[in-house]
Order: structure tokens, then C-alpha cells, then sequence
């Protein structure tokens, strides 16, 4: 440790100030007892290139003001620009970069990680890279107005309960947000882009996923959100756009999803026939390649509940609310049978677009013949629902989807065209 930084650390008692000045100061810095640490404009904490840059033991410490740089990169040592291993800490307004982990936090709790901008070296393999913020077997975690980029997961949670994440932005990692074993936590107004996965909620129960954007994740096979053994999760007032696949549903036990839109995605949405009691009523679907697969097991999902089902882009378009109540006279199933090919064979998919596939696709639906089992609205929406994150979507980035070619420029050009139908049809619902 730096020789001025442990005096200066020895000689506090209780919980004293410590002011870092301008300059690099080197690490690791160990705070041991509770201690503010504040930087001043330009003061740099850097490693030495192993271990943790900073570790913070003491509870009620406080770090604020600096960048932190140069942590070890020992994947079993949790190597992170800081590690915290007490309760009640506080770290605000740092810059981390060139470290493993950005923050770990192991076995805390009452922590807050407030205006944090992590970002890793790029060019690295996945195997050699950490989280952005890594959560392990902590409660009551708070994670707000932060910037994550080029690590492996933006934030990491494992068997971390009463979390609350709100109004960041995670961008160019693999999953925006990965829950594991991890319950009651609540994550609000993130922005999740251009991510192999926006958010990825696996074996947790009790997550609420509100008013979140999950937007350009683009490639065949890549996700706007997935809920995976998931029990108890309430998806509300989402914007999930320009994805591979919008949602995907796995194992989903007495899920709610509602009022979301699912806009501009290869695939809408994924349901897996071994869901249960999972509604998904009030949103708004539509523009996407294919609006959905799967969902024809009884008692798997339910798309109307209260005579009130979901709007579907293409069948307002062609459909008719005669009796004036808001809802189609006929209902629709949103499964194509084309999507089923598509999601079996890839190599297809190409073609699936095609004038030829969409007019095959129209006389299936008009004159079944195949009646492949799928998901069916009873009472779809004849207008949308008032989604007000419509503003919220953020531009596509350079080259339409990521710089991810074909799939990318489609997608954007097909939301593009869903959303002014969209626009046009809030209007007339208004008069």
C-alpha cells in the first residue's frame, strides 16, 4: 500500500475523512476501519496488476470521487477494482477501468453503488473477462445511475436477495443483467443495448422487471429478456425492441407479463409449453418477424384474462371490432407456422421473409390445413394499449442492430414502420 495512504488510514479513529489529492496514488488500498475516502478531481488509485485495487472491511466506510485501475485478473481470486466485504458501505462517482470484476461485493449488506462508469479492456476471450458488478450472497443491495460496458455480464447476482437496480445502462457485454438464485428483487428504467442478452433471470422467484428498455440485442439468437425457471416474475411496462428473440419464457410458474411492447424482434416471443399459470394480457406486439412460437399447452399461458387480451399489429390491421368494445370479433392465433419452421431450422430462415413465405403463410392462417398448435389470443386488442416508454427507445446503433448486418438493418427498418402504425393507431383510439 501506498506509504501516505496507511499513515494516513492508521491514524483515523472512528470514522474520519481521508482526502486523496490529485495524482496517482498506488494501490491496493485496504480500508480496515471506517473511513470516508474522497478523491479530488484527477486522483487515481492503480494496482499493481493483482489482487483487488481497493478492499473495503469496515462497515460504514465511504469511497467516493476516484478512478480506480489495474486490478489482477485471477478469476478464482474474485480479482476487482473493489471488493467490499461489510455491511453499510457506500461507493459513488467512480471511474473503474482495466480491472477483472468492476465491484464485487461478497456476503453484505445495506450497500449502495451509486454513479459508477465500469468499463473492461476490450479484446478479450469471454473466458478471461469478469462482471461488470458481481453480487454474491448479499441483501439489500442498492445499484443506480451506473454505466457498464465490455465485461462479461453488466451486473451478476447470485444468491442476492432484496436488490433494487434502477436508471442504468449496460451495453457491449453478454448479459445486460444475470439473475441466479437470487429472490424480491427489483430492477426499473435500465436501458440494456446492443448486449448478447438484455437481462437473464434464472432459478429466482418474486423479480419485478419494470419500465426497462431492452433494445438492439441483435442476431438470430440473441434475447431482450429471459425468464427461465422463474417463479412469480411481473414484467411491466417494458420496451423490448430490435432483439433476436423479444422474451422467451422457459419454466415460467404463475408469471405476468403485461403492458410491455414487444416491437421490431425476429421473434417476439418465446413460450415453452412447460410454463405455468404465466398471463400475458394488455401488451402490445407487433412489427416483429414473427410475433411468437410455441404456448399451446393448456393451463401453460393465458393470453385474455377479463375479456381482454393483447394488441397484435397484424391481425388489427386485418381484423374488425364490429360491436365497437375494443376487442376483435375473431381471435387469433399468434403463432405462425412459419415461425415453427424457422426456430427448428435455421438454415432456413433466410427465405422465410419472402413474398412467396408470406402468402403461404396468409392461406394457412385463412384456409388452415396443417393446424400446428400454437399460442391463441381470445380477445385480441383492436387498438393498443397507452404504452408511455414509447419515447424511451433509444437509436439503433451504427449499422442498424449493432453493426450486425442484414438482421440488424431489418429489424430497424420493420419497427420503424410498426411503431408509426402504432403512433396512428393511439391517435385514432383518442377521438
Amino acid at each position: 500500500m501506498n506509504g501516505a495512504v496507511a499513515l494516513a488510514l492508521a491514524l483515523t479513529a472512528g470514522q474520519d475523512t481521508l482526502h486523496l489529492g490529485p495524482g496517482i496514488h498506488p494501490g491496493p488500498l485496504v480500508i480496515d476501519r471506517p473511513t470516508v475516502v474522497l478523491g479530488s478531481p484527477g486522483a487515481v488509485v492503480r494496482g499493481p496488476g493483482r489482487g483487488s485495487v481497493v478492499e473495503v472491511r469496515a462497515a460504514g466506510s465511504v469511497v467516493r470521487g476516484l478512478r480506480i485501475e489495474r486490478s489482477g485478473r485471477d478469476l478464482g481470486g474474485d480479482d476487482a477494482g473493489v471488493m467490499v466485504r461489510a455491511d453499510s458501505v457506500v461507493l459513488a462517482d467512480l471511474v473503474i477501468r482495466d480491472v477483472l470484476h468492476g465491484v464485487y461485493v461478497r456476503n453484505a449488506r445495506a450497500v449502495s453503488l451509486l454513479r459508477l462508469d465500469i468499463a473492461g479492456p476490450r479484446g478479450l476471450p469471454e473466458s478471461e473477462t469478469g462482471n461488470g458488478i458481481h453480487l454474491w450472497s448479499s441483501r439489500r443491495v442498492t445499484v443506480a445511475d451506473s454505466r457498464i460496458a465490455h465485461v462479461r455480464d453488466g451486473m451478476f447476482l447470485e444468491y442476492a436477495d432484496s436488490v433494487e437496480v434502477r436508471d442504468n445502462r449496460v451495453e457491449h457485454v453478454r448479459f445486460g443483467l444475470h439473475y441466479m438464485f437470487s429472490h424480491h428483487n427489483r430492477f426499473t428504467r435500465n436501458v440494456f443495448t446492443d448486449n448478447q442478452a438484455g437481462a437473464v433471470i434464472m432459478n429466482s422467484n418474486g423479480v419485478a422487471v419494470i419500465d426497462n428498455v431492452f433494445a438492439w440485442n441483435a442476431g438470430s439468437r440473441s434475447y431482450g429478456l429471459v425468464l427461465q425457471t422463474a417463479t412469480a416474475p411481473v414484467a411491466r411496462g417494458n420496451l423490448i425492441v430490435g432483439n433476436g428473440i423479444g422474451v422467451f419464457f422457459d419454466n415460467v410458474i404463475r408469471g405476468t407479463f403485461t403492458g410491455n411492447v414487444v416491437a421490431g424482434n425476429w421473434l417476439g416471443l418465446e413460450l415453452f409449453s412447460n410454463s405455468e399459470a404465466t398471463r400475458i394480457t394488455g401488451n402490445a406486439i407487433l412489427a416483429n418477424t414473427f410475433d411468437a412460437s410455441g404456448g399451446a399447452t393448456a393451463g401453460a399461458y393465458t393470453l385474455c384474462a377479463a375479456g381482454r387480451g393483447n394488441y397484435w399489429g397484424a391481425a388489427a390491421a386485418t381484423g374488425y371490432d364490429l360491436d365497437g368494445d375494443g376487442v376483435l370479433d375473431v381471435s387469433h392465433r399468434a403463432t405462425s407456422p412459419l415461425a415453427e419452421v424457422a426456430r427448428r431450422r435455421s438454415g432456413l430462415r433466410l427465405f422465410l421473409g419472402s413474398p412467396a413465405a408470406r402468402a403461404l403463410e396468409w392461406a394457412e392462417r385463412t384456409f388452415p390445413v396443417f393446424r400446428l398448435a400454437g399460442a391463441e389470443d381470445p380477445c385480441p386488442l383492436a387498438a393498443p394499449p397507452e404504452p408511455a416508454m414509447l419515447t424511451r427507445l433509444p437509436a439503433a446503433p451504427a449499422g442498424a442492430g449493432g453493426g450486425r448486418g442484414a438482421q440488424g438493418a431489418a429489424s430497424a427498418l420493420v419497427l420503424a414502420g410498426g411503431l408509426a402504425v402504432l403512433a396512428v393507431a393511439r391517435r385514432r383510439r383518442r377521438r
